[in-house]
């Protein structure tokens, strides 16, 4: 695994509810559940949890593409809206994301690079652009590891 990959577990704690694990890093971990009737809300759903991904994501890659054209902005708000439906076969579906980020140039002379970082900044985000093209997903189920 490369200095790029992540790898993060998840530990079940109880139905729907798991604790999250970033492996090898500085932070402690979270708790993701589903919401009642099924779960007990006791942390983000899968649909909160891809929102963030996508929300945080865009976000940062707005703010490196800012950096690196030397352009100073106010804080950045952004709000991502996770559109549900179902496919052909009746299953529900994220159909849509709408990523809303709200900020604006500090100085009136750095509009037309602040632009230009609008107009590109989506093309180097990973997670979006990973989402957009469709990414392969390999599962496996096997028997779990004896206790140690």
């Amino acid at each position: 695994m490369s200095a790029d990959d992540a790898h993060t577990e998840l530990e079940q704690v109880d139905r729907y509810e798991f604790t999250v694990v970033f492996a090898d890093a500085p932070f402690p971990g979270l708790t993701v559940d589903e919401p009642p009737p099924v779960g007990r809300d006791a942390g983000p759903n899968p649909v909160q949890s891809l929102a963030m991904a996508i929300g945080h994501c865009m976000s940062s890659t707005f703010v490196n593409t800012l950096e690196r054209a030397r352009v100073a902005v106010g804080p950045i708000h952004t709000t991502v809206r996770a559109t549900i439906g179902t496919n052909d076969r009746g299953r529900r579906r994220v159909r849509e994301l709408s990523v809303d980020l709200r900020t604006q140039p500090l100085h009136e002379e750095d509009r037309a690079r602040f632009d230009h970082c609008v107009e590109i900044f989506e093309d180097y985000c990973t997670v979006s652009a990973a989402v957009r093209e469709g990414v392969r997903i390999a599962s496996h189920v096997g028997p779990r590891d004896p206790p140690s």
